[in-house]
């Protein structure tokens, strides 16, 4: 591969499923990508999932606002983000619904 093109992912297959999106984290998402970087909504999550980490056997959970809303959207993730997901769903027993909200969180906060 080119030397210039190391910042782009090697080709790899797309998979779409309707999640739960909590509507505030998905508004920042949606603020991001309207006014601060050249990408998609769907491409921010699949950010948030691939750095989101749970380590030492240690999860904080943070808790959901009161009368936030969560509203089902169709998501599109690299297949090896929701393999990811679907092994911190078995070794974590936390559904992936969760799991999603949980990455978008923290990767917000992180900034």
């Amino acid at each position: 591969m080119q030397k210039g093109f190391y910042r782009f992912y090697l080709k790899e297959k797309w998979i779409n499923k309707n999640i739960e999106i909590e509507e505030s984290l998905y508004d920042e998402l949606k603020k991001i990508s309207e006014n601060e970087l050249d990408v998609s909504i769907n491409k921010l999550i699949d950010a948030c999932v691939e750095n989101f980490k749970l380590e030492n056997d240690t999860v904080i959970y943070y808790k959901k606002p009161e009368n936030e809303l969560s509203i089902s959207r169709s998501i599109r993730l690299r297949e090896s983000m929701w393999n990811k997901l679907e092994k911190f769903k078995k070794d974590y027993d936390i559904s992936i619904y969760k799991l999603i909200n949980m990455s978008i969180k923290y990767t917000l906060e992180d900034n």
